[in-house]
């Protein structure tokens, strides 16, 4: 049998040429570490002291400041660029750092009537104009948009999807807002990109306030308007045409008081709350008897009747899927409150009521006031809720 062929010696000195990390020069290095998140170059500087060197490179933390504050400069620290950069971010974090963007807007010397939010655009109205800023394009020397189609004051500004509404035209569009404003010049305006696409009339007086949510949970939304006339009125936004004809989807009646408030249930989309003040006048009388006893005997009685205005909130809640007609009244409860009102807000089921000097806590399942969270003397001014924090703000004279 043939004795199989012998096998080849292996060289000792064959080395394979492999490469590590550190071998890698330091610039290099912290170019790509340039690439890595905050809690990547944690990591990466408690592995070795190596590579925590090149963590702490300045030109890491120098192109991390850039990227973060564009309009700063950087000044030099003796602890070095990193902990300058940390210190920058620890004091935004704590609400102490000054925001370097300033931006001084002269405008007509009159209040400020409302003003909104809208991603990167402020906008607020003075009388019967609204104006837009859109703070990124005065970094490039933009002006401010003006809105003048209303003819007297503006009572409200609201701020809804596009998506909602029958401007969208395509998916990229469907991100913006459109804005929703009433006026005492009876009319209710719909604008977008500066312009004025929808204008619904059918109050018999000043719009003073609408709904903070469309009304619906399908595909057709409604909005919800509040008169000086005492009537609600349900207005279709996906209606065609520059004046919203047809658009008038119907009129609720039941307040003898301007519709001051309104907000949509969380719970139940199609419920919407609605709010007057109502004055209730008392009588008070007081009786005086004065005796003589001594002759001639005689008493006489002397009553003083004296007057009182008191002012309370009305609180209804309607059913706008059940109102397919004009005149339709489909309030489905109804409480009334002492003080007159500041502001409300639903919160799924329940409705925070800030009226007189307090806030009090309504479950619409139920219309009873549950509960009193907030007391402010003598009066409330002003109020707001934000439900995911459990956070009420309440502000009164001299608080």
């Amino acid at each position: 049998m043939a004795e199989p062929p012998a096998s080849q010696p292996q060289t000792a000195t064959t080395e394979a040429a492999t490469t590590i990390i550190t071998d890698l020069d330091e610039d290099s290095l912290a170019h790509c570490a340039t690439y890595l998140s905050l809690q990547d170059l944690s990591n990466l500087a408690m592995t070795s002291k190596f590579l925590k060197k090149i963590a702490y490179s300045d030109s890491i933390w120098l192109h991390r400041f850039s990227l973060r504050w564009p309009l700063e400069m950087l000044s030099s620290s003796s602890s070095g660029v990193r902990q300058a950069y940390l210190d920058w971010r620890t004091a935004l974090h704590q609400f102490k750092f000054a925001d370097p963007f300033v931006l001084d807007l002269y405008t007509e010397a009159r209040h400020f009537d409302h003003i909104l939010l809208d991603k990167n655009d402020i906008i607020f109205s003075q009388g019967s104009i609204i104006r837009m800023m859109k703070t990124d394009s005065f970094l490039s020397g933009g002006s401010l948009v003006r809105m003048s189609d209303h003819n007297a004051r503006i009572t409200c500004m609201r701020l809804f999807p596009l998506n909602e509404t029958s401007l969208v035209r395509s998916e990229i569009q469907r991100e913006e807002n459109v804005l929703v404003t009433s006026s005492c010049d009876h009319s209710i305006r719909l604008w977008w990109k500066g312009a004025c696409h929808r204008c619904f009339r059918g109050h018999n007086g000043a719009v003073s306030t609408l709904s903070d949510k469309l009304l619906g949970a399908g595909g057709v939304k409604v909005l919800a308007s509040g008169g000086e006339d005492g009537t609600v009125r349900l207005w279709s936004l996906s209606s065609s045409g520059k004046r919203g004809q047809q658009a008038l989807k119907a009129t609720l009646y039941g307040h003898q008081k301007p519709v001051s408030l309104m907000s949509v249930a969380g719970h139940k989309p199609s419920l919407l709350v609605t709010m007057s003040r109502d004055s209730k006048v008392s009588c008070l009388a007081f009786f005086l008897s004065i005796h003589f006893l001594t002759p001639p005997e005689f008493y006489f009685h002397v009553c003083t009747r004296i007057f009182l205005n008191s002012w309370g909130s009305q609180v209804r809640v309607w059913d706008t899927n059940t109102s397919s007609a004009v005149r339709s009244s489909c309030c489905v409860g109804m409480i009334s409150l002492p003080g007159a009102p500041v502001d409300m807000k639903c919160d799924e089921a329940l409705l925070y009521i800030a009226a007189g000097s307090s806030v009090v806590v309504v479950d619409l399942r139920t219309m009873r006031k549950v509960n009193t969270v907030a007391i402010c003397q003598p009066k409330l001014y002003s109020f707001a809720i934000m439900p995911s924090k459990s956070l009420i703000c309440t502000g009164g004279f001299g608080k």
